[in-house]
């Protein structure tokens, strides 16, 4: 199956609607692409935060395999706060539980991803936005 998808900020739910794969913007953005975002954004919640929340539809994902969610706010909250360290422990459990077999999700991937979605959300309080995610499973 192919999956494609982004982290990005918006200005806000009616900015980031449009946003997906056949759509340009000039958002800040990091590519997550071969994941399911939605059951990772589940896992890195759990466990930064130790509760979890449901992301909130924006688009809500249709027979065609397209979604947009906004990433909750506690969960953003504690990617901003969260140190290289706790990052990287939190990517190794959600490389772990995710992977499938025969589509493993490299440990070094997961980091790298983690990391680059923590750097996009700690840039997101200067220019007052929100962290969304865009994916396509078709």
């Amino acid at each position: 199956m192919v999956r494609v998808g982004e982290f990005f900020l918006a200005r806000d739910d009616e900015s980031a609607r449009p946003v997906g794969p056949r759509s340009s913007h000039d958002f800040p953005s990091v590519r997550c692409d071969g994941i399911y975002p939605d059951d990772a954004v589940l896992t890195w919640e759990a466990q930064l935060t130790g509760t979890g929340s449901t992301p909130r539809d924006v688009v809500p994902m249709a027979n065609d395999g397209f979604t947009v969610f906004a990433v909750p706010e506690p969960l953003c909250a504690a990617l901003a706060a969260a140190g290289r360290d706790r990052l990287r422990a939190t990517a190794l459990v959600w490389a772990e539980a995710a992977s499938e077999p025969g589509d493993p999700i490299s440990p070094d991937d997961a980091v790298d991803l983690l990391e680059r979605v923590a750097a996009l959300v700690r840039s997101r309080t200067e220019n007052h936005l929100d962290l969304y995610c865009w994916y396509f499973a078709p």
